[in-house]
């Protein structure tokens, strides 16, 4: 990857590709999470902009708020001379998306959101309430794990409540990324855990953005999921939505085509060069 000194720390980030600039933001813990996703010939079309996430891979710095990683983006943007971008967003990369569109309307052209964490207001005030009741105790299992040195089995803490392979997902992502998890923990578990529980993010901040929204989600068992959708479709009344059935949050790695067929078809549809036909 290259790297660049942008907005005051070192972001390694890999371009591939011409045409419309499509910018993924990977979630929490393994930096490269989106590479298949990325790699996938439904994006062929496109200029595929992957980015590690300040604190994650070879990326310099420690965990910021999700405003500061908003700003991240917008300076790497700059940096490459694009003025708008379409934007995939997985989990918390989703909601670093969600204040990117919303602090940089005019920077983004589509909003491409892959199941991400509703904030904690909105699950307080909703039908999935329960929801902190599971979050709360994974989050803490986690914590504790971590801090008496297996971090693996901090990951399990957090994974298990919801059905998810972790293990499985990050070796899908590469013969690297298990590893890059283990190594970059600190990142999330010290520094980024606490941002997704404070997040607060609602119908005020969603008023504000005017691009065309897709929710993806998946079908499966997860209590998670169903919010997630309910989250967006609360903020984005006209969002499009699209469903992997028999899918689960980490499709992104485990069944990459499936997950990029339907983003890139929604991608096109609202492109610039589309627009003016």
């Amino acid at each position: 990857m290259k790297t660049a000194q942008l907005n005051g720390i070192e972001l390694a980030y890999d371009v591939q590709g011409e045409g419309e600039p499509v910018v993924f933001v990977h979630g929490a813990i393994w930096a490269d999470f989106l590479r298949p996703l990325a790699d996938q010939p439904a994006f062929s079309a496109f200029q595929r902009v992957r980015y590690h996430r300040r604190g994650y891979g070879q990326s310099g710095g420690s965990a910021g708020g999700f405003g500061v990683q908003a700003a991240d983006i917008v300076a790497l943007l700059d940096h490459l001379d694009v003025d708008r971008a379409h934007v995939v967003g997985h989990s918390e990369g989703a909601m670093i998306a969600l204040v990117l569109a919303a602090s940089y309307p005019d920077r983004v052209r589509s909003l491409a959101l892959l199941e991400p964490m509703p904030s904690n207001t909105w699950l307080a005030a909703s039908d999935f309430a329960d929801l902190l009741g599971i979050l709360g105790p994974a989050f803490e299992a986690m914590v504790e794990r971590y801090q008496a040195g297996d971090v693996a089995a901090a990951y399990q803490s957090l994974f298990e409540p919801t059905g998810l392979d972790w293990r499985a997902a990050a070796e899908a992502a590469g013969p690297d990324v298990v590893d890059q998890g283990i190594k970059d923990a600190a990142t999330f578990v010290e520094g980024e855990a606490s941002a997704l529980i404070e997040w607060n993010y609602g119908a005020e901040q969603a008023a504000t953005i005017d691009s065309a929204v897709l929710s993806w989600g998946t079908a499966s068992d997860s209590p998670i999921n169903p919010a997630a959708r309910a989250f967006l479709l609360d903020l984005f009344p006209q969002r499009e939505e699209v469903i992997l059935e028999g899918g689960d949050h980490f499709s992104v790695t485990t069944d990459p085509a499936a997950v990029a067929g339907p983003i890139a078809e929604f991608v096109s549809r609202h492109s610039a060069a589309t627009a003016l036909i």
